[in-house]
């Protein structure tokens, strides 16, 4: 078949943009003529992928142009990984920006909390989110949590019949190496951690919803640990936080890292205080590689959890003892438990399933 995807940008570090990769990846290995439309691709697309550039704007006028630029393609079927009117398969691996909205408010004053219904980015993405799952081209929307699925229903009324939850793949392969005793052994030593020194790992972009003002103030409760910060964001405010705290001395900001099975090695444990997670994919990582995950009732991969065994699951992402806790309990977990993360061929199994129904 002649198949597309829709993603604003693909980059190394994003874990939709990881997701993004394997599906097309996955649809070239089973013979498909894959385009992809997007505004930039960082690095050379998958062989057998044809990149179709849309240029940067804004997000409604963004997804008029990519949807044109899809339905200009001749396409047989195509899946959006982002809000664009008109799509058959939607996959909603930002979540609900409603739901967003809400999950945000208490942590907020009440300026800006009043300032959500009036701010013009909210408003245009709230109205991209409604006709997108409004229109009447779209067959299915992919949830990637069960928690996604609840607020697609709560806040727009989809029908249980065009949901389908699709936990995210991740790549098993290259993560393998992550559960060897000698690769983690390298990785800790490239990092320069001391053996038996318990090292936290905050992975991810976007670090004041991800929680890291909470991830910080938890380590000023563990005096023995370290915590490994990597991802794109502003450091300096997030260093003088850890100053403030007393605990700059256990911080490493690590920036951009293109390779987290290293990462992923090295840590004991895996810190996600997430004010609002569809579903992280860096969690699902740190499923795979057998690194026990600490993170919220507000993150969807808290679901993939097994408490006790795989990680903690905390209440609220601003309950900062309940987090020091669950992090003492998860480093005395242990690594090396049993991944609850699909194989990467029965999550495309399920994504093709879609495509195929939307294209019949």
């Amino acid at each position: 078949m002649k198949l597309g995807l829709i993603r604003y940008k693909y980059d190394l570090t994003g874990g939709a943009e990881r997701v993004l990769g394997l599906l097309a990846q996955g649809m070239v290995a089973r013979g498909h003529e894959v385009h992809v439309v997007a505004s930039a691709w960082q690095g050379q697309p998958p062989d057998g992928v044809e990149l179709h550039q849309v240029a940067p704007a804004k997000p409604a006028a963004w997804a008029v142009a990519a949807g044109r630029t899809a339905e200009s393609l001749g396409l047989d079927a195509f899946l959006s990984l982002e809000r664009v009117p008109g799509s058959p398969v939607f996959r909603a691996g930002d979540g609900v920006h409603a739901a967003w909205l809400k999950h945000r408010a208490p942590y907020e004053g009440l300026l800006k909390r009043l300032s959500f219904g009036l701010n013009p980015k909210h408003r245009a993405i709230l109205d991209l989110e409604r006709r997108t799952l409004a229109a009447p081209e779209l067959r299915s929307v992919i949830a990637v949590s069960h928690m996604v699925a609840e607020e697609l229903k709560r806040n727009y009324q989809v029908p249980d019949e065009k949901i389908r939850v699709v936990y995210s793949a991740v790549d098993e392969v290259g993560l393998a190496p992550a559960r060897e005793p000698a690769f983690r052994e390298q990785a800790r030593e490239d990092l320069g951690l001391e053996p038996g020194q318990p090292a936290l790992l905050f992975l991810g972009s976007g670090w004041e919803r991800k929680g890291l003002e909470f991830a910080l103030a938890a380590l000023a409760q563990l005096p023995e640990a370290i915590l490994l910060v990597a991802g794109r964001d502003r450091p300096k405010a997030w260093q003088a936080k850890a100053a403030t705290l007393g605990v700059s001395g256990r911080v490493r900001f690590l920036g951009l890292q293109a390779k987290v099975a290293p990462l992923l090695a090295s840590a004991d444990v895996m810190v996600l205080p997430t004010i609002y997670d569809p579903c992280s994919v860096a969690c699902l990582e740190a499923l795979a590689c057998g690194t026990p995950v600490v993170t919220t009732a507000s993150a969807g991969a808290g679901e993939l959890v097994e408490e006790g065994v795989s990680g903690v699951v905390v209440p609220a992402a601003g309950d900062v003892d309940s987090l020091s806790q669950a992090c003492l309990q998860a480093l005395a977990l242990g690594k090396g438990f049993a991944s609850p993360v699909s194989s990467q061929e029965a999550w495309l199994d399920q994504i093709m399933a879609l495509i195929e129904a939307a294209a019949s």
